[in-house]
């Protein structure tokens, strides 16, 4: 006799009767436009992605290190004045007012560096936009898997559930003919109660998946059809992520070069205007000066390691992602090619199963098997149905997963 008895059977059919899951549609249920593509989905959930507000603060970042690459001083200028007067000593006229300006300039090589670091970290932002693009896509891509996964388990659960009270009503027709004895139709009316608490569980799971896509997307409607083609002219090299990754390293190091010509000693050009008086007559003067900080290794040299470390972690980690990228796409190369096999034996086996139920209808219609072996055969028929049908689903994901993996967007 099959396990019908226990306790978690007991304890779903307890929560069917009572009424304890969730209704099926406790919110609005997505709509299903034929119209929308993944695409339109992806664009809609960047847009509603607060991580906008981070990329376009990088890129007022990376533009106005353009603006200042542009500028051939080093730092804002200084304007001085003083005044001196011997008015607390002897007091003879004498008098002296000075007006001084200074302008930290930049040597060519630091200028050229600046306006590099610049180009870099435009390239850069518009880089790690891509990539996040791509990440979002791949979400994009899950949730709508997922959606099918749980609307095709909301189909198959209604499906057993329609199976079930088909045969419930069999087996009451051959009870008030006396062919069959009441524990029959307690068998039957116990299958019927799980398979409808089997459904609750697939309804919530579909209504608790649209939510999320709700969230994320900020859409309440969903594309009819997810499914796309493998990706067959995407090369490697042009993948979001290791583009960004490579990027990353042109930064860290247009960094250094900066570090590095500021360790040169930057030019100081100042200009003042002297007045001087002594009683009886004055004197004005124009000065002019140019200073040179005194650069020693030992000072600049934490700052260039510095540098050098941020140069060293951004190749290591540029490799580290291209190892993980190449392995992506293998993976995903060999799921894909197993997604494929399995949905061909899962076909084939749903054949024989079919085939096998049918026999099996016959012979309990007939008596020639009792209704407990009819259940076990049915069950092996809905494990086979459930297994065809994601089969599907799970080739479609892979496609998609492999399309991710090679840097493709919908």
């Amino acid at each position: 006799m099959r396990r019908i008895h226990t306790a978690l059977r007991s304890a779903l059919a307890l929560l069917a009767l009572a009424g304890m899951l969730p209704p099926a549609h406790a919110t609005q249920a997505l709509t299903v436009d034929a119209e929308l593509s993944v695409a339109e989905v992806t664009a809609a959930t960047l847009a509603h992605s607060p991580d906008n507000e981070r990329f376009d603060a990088q890129r007022v970042h990376a533009d106005a290190l353009d603006k200042r690459a542009g500028i051939p001083l080093d730092g804002p200028p200084s304007l001085g004045f003083s005044h001196q007067t011997d008015a607390l000593g002897g007091d003879t006229g004498m008098r002296e007012w000075e007006t001084s300006v200074e302008l930290p300039l930049r040597r060519p090589g630091l200028q050229s560096a600046a306006e590099r670091q610049a180009e870099d970290y435009l390239v850069a932002v518009e880089q790690q936009s891509a990539a996040w693009r791509l990440e979002i896509a791949g979400r994009v891509r899950g949730l709508l898997a997922r959606l099918a996964e749980a609307d095709e388990g909301v189909t198959l659960a209604r499906q057993a559930l329609d199976t079930a009270e088909q045969l419930q009503a069999q087996v009451q027709k051959r009870l008030d003919h006396g062919d069959v004895p009441r524990t029959h139709l307690i068998l039957a009316q116990e299958e019927t109660l799980q398979r409808q608490a089997e459904l609750r569980q697939a309804e919530l799971a579909l209504v608790q998946v649209a939510e999320e896509y709700r969230q994320v997307t900020g859409l309440n409607a969903r594309p009819a059809d997810w499914a796309e083609p493998p990706a067959s002219d995407a090369t490697f090299e042009q993948h979001p992520t290791l583009l960004a990754a490579r990027t990353d390293v042109q930064v860290a190091e247009a960094d250094r070069a900066v570090v590095r010509e500021r360790g040169r000693s930057q030019p100081t050009v100042g200009m003042n205007i002297r007045r001087e008086e002594n009683g009886r007559d004055s004197i004005d003067s124009v000065g002019i000066s140019i200073s040179l900080p005194l650069q020693f290794q030992r000072l600049r040299a934490p700052q260039e390691a510095s540098a050098n470390v941020s140069v060293a972690d951004a190749h290591s980690q540029a490799s580290l992602t291209e190892r993980r990228l190449r392995l992506a796409v293998v993976q995903a190369d060999e799921s894909l090619s197993a997604a494929r096999e399995e949905l061909e034996q899962a076909q084939v086996h749903r054949e024989l199963a079919d085939e096998s139920l049918s026999l099996a209808r016959r012979a309990y219609s007939l008596g020639e098997i009792g209704l407990s072996d009819l259940l076990r055969v049915q069950e092996r028929q809905l494990a086979a149905q459930r297994r065809a049908a994601m089969s599907h689903v799970r080739l479609q994901r892979s496609i998609a997963e492999y399309n991710q993996a090679k840097g493709v967007m919908p």
